[in-house]
């Protein structure tokens, strides 16, 4: 990251997180490149796959490409860390004009996640139905694959070990998931814009 973002990022996934979720946010200990988001339709969420049926928060984004930035935290066991995220900052435009920009106050309500969310679009996430076993049928492979890559002990136990692979191939609508803290936690989002009305940034962030 250069020094500009790397100010950014840190300031609204850390002091201003905080603020904005009234000291709630789960918090994160350092933040990384996580790669960018191809958003396709314009819709944009970040929600446990299973349950995405009861997931009514979004965004709408400009179609576009658009870097992620995940904070991140270790939860220590007994006997071994896990390392999961908390945050992600999505810049929509460049930082000088996401400084003087207004937050919005967030979801009116928090949503569930555990163990787990996908950031995606909706084009992505039609493209990677089903999300959960029903009647018998499986959960899509895209699905499967995911857990299988970010929810093993391995991956759990070291940084950088989120997935990011393309959903839809003739969009290139992709799938950026992340483990995140399990059980009992929500999740918040909040809008940035400037005086025009644009949208400027998104701040999402795990709730304890």
């Amino acid at each position: 990251m250069s020094a500009e973002i790397d100010q950014l990022v840190w300031h609204v996934g850390g002091p201003l997180c905080t603020e904005l979720t009234g000291g709630g946010a789960a918090g994160a200990e350092w933040f990384d490149y996580a790669g960018d988001l191809v958003v396709v339709d314009g819709t944009v969420g970040w929600m446990t796959p299973e349950l995405s049926g009861d997931a009514p928060f979004v965004h709408d984004v400009p179609v576009g490409v658009y870097p992620v930035y995940v904070g991140s935290r270790a939860y220590r066991n007994e006997d071994s860390v896990e390392y999961r995220a908390t945050t992600l900052v999505m810049p929509i435009v460049e930082p000088e004009r996401i400084v003087g920009a207004e937050w919005d106050e967030g979801y009116d309500d928090y949503m569930e996640i555990d163990n787990y969310a996908c950031l995606w679009d909706e084009r992505a996430s039609r493209a990677t139905l089903p999300h959960w076993a029903f009647n018998g049928a499986e959960k899509s492979g895209f699905i499967l694959n995911v857990e299988r890559t970010i929810l093993t002990e391995e991956a759990l136990a070291r940084k950088g070990n989120w997935f990011n692979g393309v959903a839809d191939q003739q969009s290139g609508a992709n799938v950026m998931a992340f483990p995140v803290p399990e059980e009992g936690i929500t999740l918040t989002g909040f809008e940035a814009r400037d005086a025009a009305g644009e949208l400027t940034c998104l701040l999402l962030a795990t709730v304890d």
